[in-house]
């Protein structure tokens, strides 16, 4: 075993570590998750008290502690945070910048000072074309594809925010209910929580998200360059007396058959509301292989399971036929 994991300082401190090089410890493992540390063996030595630091490594400013974590504050000055941000904007599941890299995404920050996505979309031929390895059709490539993302559609475009506690499926949710960039941005926890898939958490971390003046900035001058996030096609009325109908499902581990996003369209069609984490609310999950903690929560809670994928099949291909 390779990698295990102490998951923040609390962690730590609860499980009052001291390690020396060599240390004996205890690792539980359990659904296919990654392995955590329990503590370590009675009689082991003590080790050194771990010294948790105090600046970034990276930049050097100093570290706030939220909630269980570090945070570096310095945004628009400290590199890896700046990289990061623009490699996730540009993710195929977020804007979906055809040939875009980390490394191109280091190299524009190291040579043409850009500091967050809206950057992208202020390049030119002249910037790119003195890079080291940008020939003339290599630049036109990605400035072809920076101009046609400027029309994804809204869920892309909130997933590529970057907004803390969100993933794919809750973007989506998003996108579906408001229907528009600033219906979401206006959005109140009250109305957020009433969604499926967001909690009290969630609700928090999307208002302080779009009410923090350096994200509002950056929106703002996506808009200002072009960028229109396409509102979602109004949906084909779903089935309302299928199997699936009204029903709040979760989709977890690896199908070999369907793609999560074939098998969630499909689920869609048939009534259901697709969505990311398990809770009291949730009906039914569907467990591929290596399901993990949403697994044994859903166990847990006692609600029915889907862990046969010719099961699943089967009860799409009947369901859609009738």
């Amino acid at each position: 075993m390779q990698n295990c994991t102490l998951n923040n300082i609390g962690d730590i401190e609860r499980k009052n570590l001291k390690f020396a090089l060599g240390t004996r410890v205890f690792i539980r493992r359990s659904n296919d998750v990654i392995p955590e540390i329990l503590g370590k063996v009675p009689d082991e030595p003590e080790g050194e008290e771990i010294v948790y630091p105090e600046i970034c490594p990276s930049c050097g400013t100093p570290l706030e502690q939220r909630g269980a974590h570090l945070f570096c504050n310095n945004r628009l000055g400290c590199k890896p945070q700046i990289v990061a941000r623009i490699t996730h904007f540009a993710s195929r599941d977020a804007m979906d910048i055809e040939t875009f890299s980390e490394k191109t995404a280091e190299q524009l920050h190291d040579e043409l000072n850009l500091r967050e996505p809206a950057d992208l979309y202020t390049l030119t031929f002249d910037d790119l074309i003195k890079l080291e390895r940008f020939g003339e059709k290599k630049a036109n490539n990605l400035l072809q594809a920076i101009a046609e993302s400027k029309g994804r559609d809204l869920a892309s475009f909130l997933f590529a925010l970057g907004i803390p506690n969100t993933g794919k499926s809750t973007t989506k949710v998003l996108a579906d209910h408001f229907g528009s960039l600033d219906a979401v941005v206006a959005a109140t926890v009250e109305e957020l929580t009433s969604l499926p898939d967001i909690g009290g958490i969630v609700a928090d971390s999307i208002v302080t998200f779009f009410a923090d003046p350096f994200y509002q900035a950056g929106i703002r001058k996506m808009l200002e360059q072009g960028v229109s996030p396409k509102a979602p096609d109004k949906p084909a009325a779903p089935v309302t007396d299928s199997f699936f109908s009204g029903k709040t499902v979760v989709l977890t581990g690896t199908l070999q058959q369907l793609s999560r996003d074939e098998a969630t369209e499909r689920l869609e069609a048939l009534g259901a509301k697709v969505t990311g984490s398990v809770s009291k609310k949730t009906d039914l999950v569907i467990a591929g292989e290596k399901a993990g903690s949403k697994l044994a929560k859903a166990q847990e809670l006692g609600i029915p399971v889907i862990e046969d994928e010719d099961e699943l099949i089967r009860l799409l291909n009947e369901n859609e036929n009738n």
